[in-house]
């Protein structure tokens, strides 16, 4: 599934070309689907779209719907049902099994920028946000308007659209724990004649690489893809020709490795490679990181130089976030394999899987 990351930054281009657009959000899912409900696709003016909502079954359809959404400039919910499986649906065989409601709203420039703001600060929230989002009213005086964001982040609510009387706003605040349970499969609502859609946003995996080897180049380029917060770690000045090596990435300079806290945000949230090459440094970087909160601390290179690196810190053999050697038991050769295998592991750790085969999975692929 495309990330938030992809979304936010489609809004933002949206808002800095002042052009309007269509975002998608899957507000209601009954059955399986491809992405849970969050997920998203923005149309551009120009017919272009950024992300997926179904692993390609709905994309073209939805895209039609955007145009006439954004000619009439009201939202519109778009249901499809899949769960026939057959050729009979749209024409082709979808095979997902599921109900879903699809919440198409035009945005002006201004309103994708507001969206993508939204968005961007449940992602960079330290713990998991709720946003709700107002799917269906009887337009009667005083109600909240579709289309209606609140952002649910620790004690504070943020707002953008019309919330009318917020009735159904100050309704919404009891059902978070509700919402926060249920979670990709997300909550609908009923408030009189408001009905509200919530979705659960977790932070953005933030991932610091401790090093600027050529190695690190492909680890950068996959997290990319994956929607990661990417910071990488010099112990040397940052100069424009080093950090035009990891686009896309912050380069931060560090002098102290033992100070690695002071230089950048080691939250919950965060995985740390260390990958420097160089034994003390990476070893005062792991000193760093075992008094942090990060998730998950790992060391490249061979089992022996890690636990000699324990050994001489004097701590960490038996701390489960570290992982020494790095990576998953994945195969293959050279700086993209191991890159692979890394954020394989990543993932799986930050998301409380093992790495096994689906196949050989006896419960639900999303608990």
């Amino acid at each position: 599934m495309t990330t938030h990351r992809a979304i936010v930054d489609a809004l933002f281009r949206s808002a800095r070309a002042g052009e309007s657009a269509v975002l998608s959000t899957v507000v209601r899912i009954t059955g399986s689907s491809y992405g849970g409900v969050g997920a998203r696709m923005v149309a551009q003016v120009d017919g272009s779209t950024v992300g997926i909502v179904s692993g390609g079954c709905l994309e073209s359809d939805l895209a039609e719907h955007a145009k006439d959404v954004h000619a009439s400039g009201k939202p519109r919910v778009v249901t499809y049902d899949t769960r026939a499986d057959d050729e009979t649906a749209w024409g082709l065989g979808l095979g997902c099994n599921g109900l879903i409601d699809v919440l198409l709203e035009p945005l002006t420039a201004s309103e994708a920028e507001g969206v993508g703001r939204l968005l961007e600060h449940a992602l960079s929230a330290k713990v998991p946000s709720v946003i709700a989002t107002v799917i269906a009213t009887s337009g009667e005086a005083g109600e909240a308007c579709v289309g209606a964001h609140a952002l649910f982040s620790g004690n504070t609510v943020t707002t953008i659209g019309g919330w009318g009387d917020r009735e159904s706003l100050e309704a919404a605040r009891f059902d978070i724990a509700d919402a926060i349970g249920a979670g990709r499969r997300g909550l609908v609502r009923e408030y009189g004649n408001t009905v509200v859609a919530f979705e659960i946003v977790k932070p953005a995996t933030s991932l610091v690489i401790c090093g600027v080897g050529p190695d690190v180049m492909p680890l950068v380029e996959l997290g990319k893809l994956l929607g990661w917060y990417l910071t990488v770690v010099d112990h040397r000045p940052v100069v424009v020709e080093h950090a035009a090596r990891f686009s896309g990435a912050s380069l931060v300079q560090c002098p102290e490795p033992a100070r690695l806290g002071e230089c950048v945000v080691l939250g919950e949230y965060t995985a740390v490679v260390v990958m420097s090459h160089h034994f003390e440094r990476d070893t005062e970087y792991v000193r760093a990181l075992l008094t942090s909160e990060v998730a998950y601390i790992g060391v490249l290179g061979p089992r022996a130089r890690g636990e000699r690196m324990l050994a001489a810190i004097g701590e960490g053999l038996g701390d489960p976030r570290v992982y020494s050697p790095i990576g998953m038991d994945i195969g293959g050769d050279g700086p993209e394999s191991i890159a692979l295998s890394i954020v394989t592991e990543v993932s799986g750790v930050l998301h409380a899987r093992d790495g096994r085969h689906l196949r050989d999975r006896p419960a639900p692929l999303h608990g």
